[in-house]
């Protein structure tokens, strides 16, 4: 009769974790965006957690976390209960960049965090004021070695991608150009429309409006091949600077020891939001591209991306503690 009662109890067990498995998602997910609400990571985050709500059957709610450039969001996903129901829209900033520009960083970027699908990629634009006299990237570089330290360019904020995408191209290019930090990405392309700044990397959503009205000029983007939404730019490495790339990416992650199931469930439903054409065409106004990866690949792309950036930072000099 023991016997019997362990064999039920142990079936039992077994049907229950079987139920428990098969019922996932049965209550909200929570999708933490490591920045305020309304800028791009939060666009991009509410796009995907409309769509797989509806896939998914069950609500998804995003949660800005902002704060210490992204790492307070970001590390309250890695100390979350690896259970599902806590996801991360994970950025290049507050994952590759940040290793090398925090002494103390709060979490492991690779240890702490379980990469589930790659979301989407986009570059940022190099753009001049219209009264810098250079028509292309080579026609600028020679303009700016022409008058060291003379030319400013602005950022969002020290260790902000503006600045380091500008200190990628300063060393790619042998030029010395000098750094002019704001709070904020539209302060500093007001300065740049305004002739105080000479050039500057900024987004698509910030840049392509002023080009096309003519009052910046836009040379480059900044990614590995075109952009889909501006094929006619052609990339910094295609424009005389080779081995030139840094893109912005997106990805969803959930705290380490995320369990596979939830990632094999998770995986083909982001998959799925993104072969829709609707999807597609908002995010190329958003100045991105979908960018779909196996679990697998996206945690090797996570792992290069981190042992690049935290290398090539540091090179950079750039620190923020």
């Amino acid at each position: 009769m023991k016997h019997f009662l362990k064999q039920f109890s142990l079936a039992a067990g077994l049907l229950t974790a079987m139920v428990a498995h098969a019922a996932y998602p049965d209550k909200p997910i929570r999708l933490v965006v490591p920045f305020g609400a309304g800028g791009g990571t939060d666009v991009l985050a509410r796009l995907l957690a409309d769509r797989l709500a509806r896939s998914l059957g069950v609500s998804v709610i995003v949660d800005n976390k902002p704060g210490a450039g992204g790492t307070i969001g970001t590390d309250s996903v890695a100390k979350a209960r690896p259970d599902g129901y806590t996801l991360l829209m994970g950025t290049n900033a507050t994952l590759a960049l940040a290793p090398g520009l925090y002494r103390q960083l709060p979490y492991d970027p690779i240890g702490d965090l379980t990469p589930i699908t790659s979301f989407a990629s986009g570059p940022s634009v190099l753009v001049v004021n219209v009264a810098v006299p250079a028509q292309d990237v080579p026609s600028l570089i020679s303009y700016i070695k022409s008058n060291p330290d003379k030319l400013n360019y602005g950022s969002a904020g020290n260790g902000s991608m503006a600045h380091i995408a500008t200190g990628l191209f300063n060393q790619k290019a042998n030029v010395k150009t000098v750094h002019i930090p704001f709070k904020g990405g539209a302060a500093a392309m007001q300065e740049l429309v305004a002739g105080r700044l000479q050039f500057m990397v900024a987004g698509p959503v910030e840049t392509i409006p002023l080009s096309d009205a003519g009052k910046v000029r836009a040379l480059a983007v900044t990614s590995k091949t075109r952009f889909a939404g501006l094929p006619n730019l052609p990339t910094l490495a295609e424009a005389g600077l080779p081995g030139y790339e840094i893109a912005n990416w997106f990805g969803v992650f959930g705290p380490k020891a995320l369990p596979d199931e939830v990632v094999q469930v998770l995986v083909p439903k982001v998959q799925q939001v993104l072969e829709d054409p609707t999807v597609r065409d908002a995010m190329l106004k958003q100045g991105v591209q979908p960018e779909i990866s196996s679990a697998a690949d996206f945690r090797d792309f996570v792992r290069s991306e981190v042992v690049r950036w935290t290398r090539d930072v540091k090179q950079m000099n750039i620190s923020l503690d």
